[in-house]
C-alpha cells in the first residue's frame, strides 16, 4: 500500500512540474526579446506646427490653393510606429470625442514612421466662410485632414490611439498658451527633435529636423 501511494505521489508532482513547464512555455510565446522590443506609443510625438501661415506655405497648400495649417509627428523611439486608425484632435487631451479625425486605413506604407522619423499632418480645411472645399485623404503622399489650427477655437494638435486612448499632445498654441498666438509664418515646435521644450521658430522646419 505504501509503494502504491508513493507512486501516486510521484505522478502528481510529475504532473504539476509539467503544467508549469507548460506555462512558461505559453508566456514566452508572445516574447519579442530585448533584440526586438515592441514599438511604444510614449514615443510618438507632435514635433512641430504652424497655425498662421502667409508666405511660408509653398510646402502644402489646399483645394482652392491657398496655404494650409500643418504638424509633424515624430517617432522618438528605436522601432517603426504604424499609427494607421489612430486619431487626430485640434483641442489637445481635453477634445470632444466628436471632433476626433481617423488617420485612414489600408495605407501602411504612408501611415507607418520609422524610427526616429517623420510624418506630416496637413488641415486641409479653410478657415473661411462655409462652402468652401476641404481636402481629405492622401494627396501626393501627403495626409490631409478636413481641420483647421485655430487659435481662438482650438489648443493644442492631439493624437489619441486606436482605443481612442491619449498618446501626445502639442504645446498650447492659443492665446492662453505659454507662448501665445503665434505670428504669421512662424511655427512652434520643439527645440530639437523629441526634446521636451518647445520654442517658437522664425524659419520652420516641417519633415526635417527641429534645429
Amino acid at each position: 500500500m505504501k509503494r502504491i501511494k508513493f507512486f501516486l505521489g510521484s505522478l502528481a508532482v510529475i504532473a504539476m512540474l509539467a503544467t508549469v513547464s507548460c506555462n512558461k512555455d505559453e508566456d514566452n510565446d508572445g516574447d519579442n526579446g530585448d533584440d526586438n522590443p515592441p514599438a511604444k506609443t510614449s514615443d510618438l510625438l507632435v514635433n512641430e506646427l504652424m497655425s498662421k501661415v502667409e508666405t511660408q506655405g509653398i510646402f502644402y497648400t489646399d483645394a482652392e490653393g491657398k496655404y494650409s495649417d500643418w504638424a509633424e509627428l515624430y517617432n522618438n523611439g528605436d522601432e517603426e510606429i504604424n499609427i494607421a486608425g489612430y486619431f487626430v484632435a485640434d483641442d489637445g487631451e481635453e477634445s470632444d470625442v466628436a471632433d476626433y479625425y481617423e488617420i485612414p486605413t489600408g495605407h501602411d506604407a504612408l501611415t507607418t514612421i520609422p524610427a526616429k522619423g517623420r510624418m506630416m499632418l496637413v488641415f486641409g480645411a479653410s478657415a473661411d466662410a462655409a462652402g468652401t472645399i476641404d481636402m481629405e485623404g492622401f494627396v501626393n503622399d501627403t495626409l490631409f485632414i478636413p481641420m483647421s489650427l485655430s487659435a481662438k477655437k482650438d489648443k493644442a494638435v492631439a493624437i489619441f490611439d486606436t482605443d481612442q486612448t491619449f498618446v501626445t499632445e502639442s504645446a498650447d498654441f492659443s492665446e492662453t498658451g505659454e507662448f501665445g498666438i503665434l505670428e504669421d509664418d512662424k511655427s512652434l515646435g520643439r527645440v530639437a527633435d523629441g526634446d521636451d521644450t518647445w520654442q517658437v521658430w522664425d524659419v520652420s522646419t516641417p519633415n526635417a529636423e527641429n534645429k
